[in-house]
């Protein structure tokens, strides 16, 4: 398959996108008939490994669109359409200015809440869920929300990022000792519940500490500095003696799913969080740059002495701290709600071998691209469409560092598959074998991944669409 049918595809789904958009102020909608093109109004059945208390029925969702927003943007000077450029400032504008304004500044994005299109408000993505009970809107950031895209925010409607950074210390919980969870009431001005566990996730720390660099740089505000040291410090005193860091800092003794189990992935994820933070921050706060540095090293090493096989394809996602004995492995295809692929954890390894040059990462990284190359894709389960994206993404990212033919190749011929297997219609499949459009399962993801490898086939290198990074 030529790189111009691939960007003829990927430009047929955004068109639909836009065109949908244009009824909702420009706000895509997160679950669309392929057939119709139109809002599916009765949410579809969930599939394998999805929460629907994770879903944006009759809504938008600004995290799950960003990847398709940075593709509309680099094709808009790529392919000389300007109108691609415009619809992604038209919903940014719109989000910006119409949508962030709740009580605590918090916005209504990421995993458990969004904005509802029909009713035009904050919308609780927990009130899906079967038998719901009431609840408080709740925030959880879900990915991590890119420079790019916080630069646009701030030029549509600065005080929303002020307000953003002082909202989301709702994070931290009350009681002694310090602790944060990586959910917060969106409508309500008081700390979040502190449960049995606490739930707080060494990622979501690592997203924070990136939200409030950005909001220090363009406030100067010294609280926000405050809070980023409060994070990095919470976290660095519980690291192991690897620099392991465990999925929650506090869960019951009996629960085996967490209690004593360390996150190799999540410590790596805080770890090139704490290298882009730095990057933005050098030139301001050059002390507290290099000490997120020297912390992010350590992660890095402790993710890198996980018990990883790579010659056996064995990527450990969690493994047990009294042993370091590996409990759970990253599929390489077909994830499912808290087991990322491979290629998630793979590509925010190359982010960080960007920032800081790491033979280490890039070791992992190549083996996990080779996995991509070998691995049949599954015909007996529902792969989230963010795993085929991510996975093209992955081959890509090893083309665009590397100049190696393999990666350019194997990117194309499992471009060639997935075009078959999603996007086989005019707008991707959520996942294989379903048939409708749904941001919360990442076509996103596949959008870019699949105009960023067409974009290398067709120009060479350098690409102009960046990669994406966000999933961590």
């Amino acid at each position: 398959m030529n790189p111009e049918t691939i960007l003829e595809k990927v430009c047929r789904s955004l068109d639909i996108l836009i065109a949908l958009g244009a009824t909702y102020e420009g706000l895509f909608p997160s679950i669309i008939d392929r057939s119709t093109h139109q809002m599916m109004t009765k949410m579809p059945p969930a599939i394998a490994g999805q929460r629907d208390g994770d879903r944006s029925h009759l809504g938008s969702n600004l995290i799950h669109d960003q990847a398709a927003l940075k593709t509309m943007y680099a094709l808009a000077e790529a392919l000389d359409r300007p109108d691609y450029a415009q619809a992604a400032d038209r919903y940014l504008q719109r989000f910006a200015t119409h949508c962030t304004d709740t009580i605590t500044g918090i916005f209504p994005w990421g995993e458990h809440a969004y904005w509802h299109l029909l009713e035009d408000r904050v919308a609780d993505s927990y009130q899906l869920r079967e038998g719901a009970r009431p609840s408080k809107t709740t925030h959880d950031h879900l990915r991590q929300a890119p420079l790019w895209l916080w630069e646009k925010l701030y030029a549509f409607n600065p005080p929303c990022v002020a307000r953003f950074a002082e909202g989301i210390n709702g994070h931290w919980t009350e009681g002694e000792p310090l602790e944060y969870i990586r959910h917060a009431y969106i409508d309500e001005k008081r700390p979040y519940a502190r449960g049995a566990r606490s739930c707080d996730f060494p990622r979501h720390g690592g997203f924070y500490i990136f939200d409030w660099a950005f909001a220090y740089l363009k406030t100067g505000r010294t609280d926000f500095v405050q809070q980023i040291e409060t994070m990095l410090d919470y976290w660095w005193e519980k690291r192991d003696d690897l620099g392991l860091l465990q999925t929650e800092s506090r869960s019951p003794e009996d629960d085996e799913d967490f209690y004593q189990i360390n996150a190799p992935g999540q410590t790596l994820s805080l770890g090139v969080s704490l290298l882009e933070s730095a990057e933005l921050i050098a030139g301001a706060l050059p002390d507290l740059a290099t000490r997120m540095r020297e912390r992010a090293a350590v992660y890095i090493d402790g993710f890198l002495k996980a018990p990883h096989d790579l010659e056996r394809s064995i990527y450990v996602n969690s493994s047990y701290r009294s042993s370091n004995k590996a409990k759970g492995t990253m599929p390489v295809w077909g994830s499912v709600y808290g087991n990322w692929p491979a290629c998630y954890a793979a590509l925010f390894a190359l982010c960080g071998h960007r920032i800081r040059p790491h033979q280490g990462l890039f070791a992992w990284t190549v083996a996990v691209g080779k996995s991509y190359l070998e691995t049949d894709f599954p015909d007996d389960i529902a792969v989230p469409s963010m795993d085929a994206g991510l996975g093209l993404e992955l081959l890509a990212d090893l083309y665009d560092l590397t100049g190696e033919a393999r990666w350019l190749d194997g990117g194309m011929a499992l471009a060639e598959k997935l075009i078959t297997i999603y996007m086989d219609g005019d707008l991707p499949r959520g996942a294989s074998g379903i048939d409708w459009y749904e941001s919360q399962m990442g076509p996103s993801f596949l959008l870019h991944g699949l105009a960023r490898i067409a974009l290398m086939a067709r120009d060479g290198l350098p690409c102009i669409l960046e990669g994406d990074y966000t999933a961590r």
